[in-house]
């Protein structure tokens, strides 16, 4: 991969990404509904496993729209077709569906799965906010708790011929900086945005850094499990994209490379350090 002799600015992704813990499904879900009935935070931790295993109707790689509870199959992001939470057609003017109006949520990961059956069920996004920051609490402290990755973590410190090392994640900062922490890697990247706003956040940061900088698009690699917030937007401007996620998608865009575990993510930058430019 000749490619990866150019890169000089790295962007990292934090859920999803530098941790593969799912453990925090069924305390999401039993904060999320709020009534205790265990049955029912039951049905939809069955359902978030089937989706995530590719056994359900509703696929990862594909967005759910949110007015018409409805999951959306696409090419490069545009609609093509409409179908229910049993799998079935939808017959709906696909001209309706926009992104910028917030109408589409893409399904790219265990938290994607999670908030499109938020989306279907209608929980109010207060009680979504605030069950994921119960979780978060409780990832940084003892229950639920996660294990760093020691291999990452010493490979994205090693990395001395990046130029920049960016962490950005959407995350509020309130949820995010003491879960860093937890991850050990605290003042491991040159950079870290909380709230990112991505897909947006992250063009409008790397626009600037490029100016600033001298950086061309082809120096820059993307590193996500969301390939909509984190990937999409590098391809389209000429950069590099590195998928990481253990699911199977069914979003059919091409990526420089797909990764699926951590251990290979560390041999993917202790490669990218052993062959600068």
């Amino acid at each position: 991969m000749e490619w990866m002799k150019e890169i000089r600015v790295l962007v990292f992704d934090l859920d999803g990404t530098l941790y593969q813990d799912e453990n925090f499904i069924r305390p999401y879900l039993t904060y999320l509904f709020q009534d205790g009935d265990e049955s029912v935070v039951s049905r939809w931790q069955t359902e978030t496993e089937r989706i995530l295993k590719g056994e359900h109707p509703v696929k990862v790689g594909h967005f759910f729209s949110k007015a018409h509870k409805s999951g959306v199959r696409h090419k490069d992001g545009q609609p093509l077709s409409l179908y229910d939470w049993e799998g079935m057609d939808v017959e709906h003017p696909i001209e309706s569906l926009r992104h910028s109006e917030g109408e589409m949520h893409y399904i790219g990961d265990s938290w994607g799965v999670l908030g499109a059956i938020a989306e279907l069920v209608g929980i109010p996004p207060a009680v979504r906010s605030q069950a994921f920051l119960s979780v978060r609490r409780d990832m940084i402290g003892n229950l639920n708790s996660i294990t760093p990755h020691e291999g990452v973590n010493a490979a994205i410190r090693g990395l001395k011929s990046i130029r920049h090392k960016l962490l950005m994640t959407n995350s509020p900062e309130e949820a995010a900086v003491g879960f860093v922490a937890k991850l050990g890697l605290e003042n491991a990247f040159d950079t870290v945005v909380y709230g990112g706003n991505k897909p947006d956040g992250l063009i409008e940061y790397l626009r600037r850094y490029m100016n600033e900088n001298g950086i061309a698009p082809g120096q820059i690699a993307s590193i996500g499990d969301n390939a909509w917030n984190e990937l999409y937007p590098i391809k389209r401007m000429g950069g590099r994209t590195v998928l990481v996620s253990r699911y199977e998608t069914h979003d059919e865009e091409a990526w420089d490379l797909r990764i699926r575990t951590l251990d290979e993510l560390a041999a993917f930058l202790l490669q990218l350090e052993s062959d600068p430019e």
